[in-house]
This record gives C-alpha cells, structure tokens and sequence, in this order.
C-alpha cells in the first residue's frame, strides 16, 4: 500500500468513525447531516487532486461528482427543505448515473461468460428479494426509479467483482475494486428499505450507521483506486 493509500485510508476511517458518532449523538439532525455531507465534498475534492494515471481513474471523478449531487438531495436537503418534492427520486437518478460510470469504469476485457453469470446471481437474487419485500410500498416513479436503480445496481456489482478474474486489473487493485462494488451494492440495498418501507424509515440508529459505515468504506476503496500508481496487470510486467 502506498502512502497515499495509507492517509485516505487513515483519514476517512477517522471521518467515518465521526459519522457514527455523530449520527448516535444527534440521529438525523442537521450536526450529522452537515457533516455526513462535508465528508462527502471532501471526498470529491480528495479525488480532483489526486494525480491520476489512467482514464479509469478520471471517470471515477464523475462518479463521485454524481454521488454529491445524490447526497444533496438525500442529505443536505434534508436539512434545509426536506419536503421538496421527488427529494429522493433525484437522489436516485443521481445514484443511477454514478453507477453507469463506475460500469464504464470497470468493464475492461468486457465478456460475459460462466463466471460472470455466477457472479451476477447472487446480486439479482438479493435485489428480487428486497424489491418482493417492498413492491407494496414502492408507488409510480419512484418503483420504477428504484426499479432501474437495482438492474444497474446488480451489473455494477458483477461487473466490479468481475475485475478479479478478467485480467486487465492488478489482483490487489481488483479485489479492493470487487469489495467496493459489494458493499456499496449492501448499503444500497439497506437504503432501499430505508426509503420504502415504513418501519425503516423512521431514525434507526443500527440502520443508519450500518448504510453509512458501508457507504464509506466502498467510497474510501474507490478513492484508493484513484491514488493507485500501478494499477493494470500490463503495468506489473512492464516495470520488471
């Protein structure tokens, strides 16, 4: 790990535990919602000046660009004008677009084959459990906002955890590349019941820290990907 790599990874764990503080401390009062929202701009501004090597790593610039503007509406709106109508259906288009990028980012050695059908399983069957769960909540835009949002949740996921086995990406840049599309999947998922489902959307502290704390970590991986100075397999061999 690089040290680059050590002080995002240092520096946002640190923010990351302040958010669970904060949203223990105040649940979803503006101290942890202003924060939750600093960390997020930081974040974006951490990946601006990162120096960057290849063009993977500048379309994840629009993917975190993509997850601010989302976090506006799902965050900082909730602050300053919470009943803002379609609040959460902009959230969702936003989440939507940062997703396409993370898929243009990663899709190199495109195939689709046995692996990635197996891959892709166990996302859809997780995504067509929780829409079960929720399709009697869900109503007209938002169900189908929500809809979309799962099928290009489910090809992120296979498509970042494919990168382990598709050769263009380091194996220890894959593996963070494949953690980050399955826990940010995780914390979508958890997000989803939080929007829909009555009972979830009401302040609850397990819930909140859990969508957080994954939302982060995924973010934070994605973050180190930018900084990584090596990162495709064509690299490895080349610097020998």
């Amino acid at each position: 790990m690089s040290n680059t790599n050590r002080i995002i990874l240092a520096t946002y764990l640190i923010l990351t535990l302040m958010i669970l503080l904060f949203t223990t401390l105040f649940s979803l009062e503006s101290p942890a919602l202003y924060l939750k929202f600093g960390v997020r701009i930081a974040m974006f501004l951490t990946v601006i000046v990162l120096s960057k090597k290849y063009w993977e790593q500048r379309i994840l610039i629009l993917a975190f660009l993509c997850t601010i503007l989302s976090d506006y509406f799902f965050v900082f709106l909730r602050v300053t004008d919470p009943d803002l109508p379609n609040r959460e259906l902009y959230g969702m288009i936003g989440f939507i677009a940062a997703y396409l990028f993370l898929i243009a980012a990663f899709q190199r050695n495109f195939r689709i084959g046995k692996k990635e059908i197996v891959t892709v399983v166990p996302f859809v069957i997780t995504f067509g459990i929780i829409l079960f769960l929720l399709v009697e909540y869900a109503v007209g835009f938002m169900f189908w906002a929500a809809v979309v949002l799962g099928i290009v949740l489910c090809y992120t996921g296979m498509t970042m955890v494919s990168t382990i086995y598709r050769g263009y990406f380091q194996k220890n840049a894959a593996w963070m590349i494949a953690a980050a599309g399955t826990v940010l999947f995780l914390s979508d998922m958890v997000v989803a019941f939080s929007i829909f489902h009555p009972y979830f959307k009401q302040f609850l502290l397990w819930k909140e820290n859990l969508i957080w704390g994954t939302y982060m970590l995924g973010w934070t991986l994605l973050l180190m990907i930018t900084a990584e100075t090596s990162l495709t397999v064509k690299d490895k061999y080349t610097t020998r």
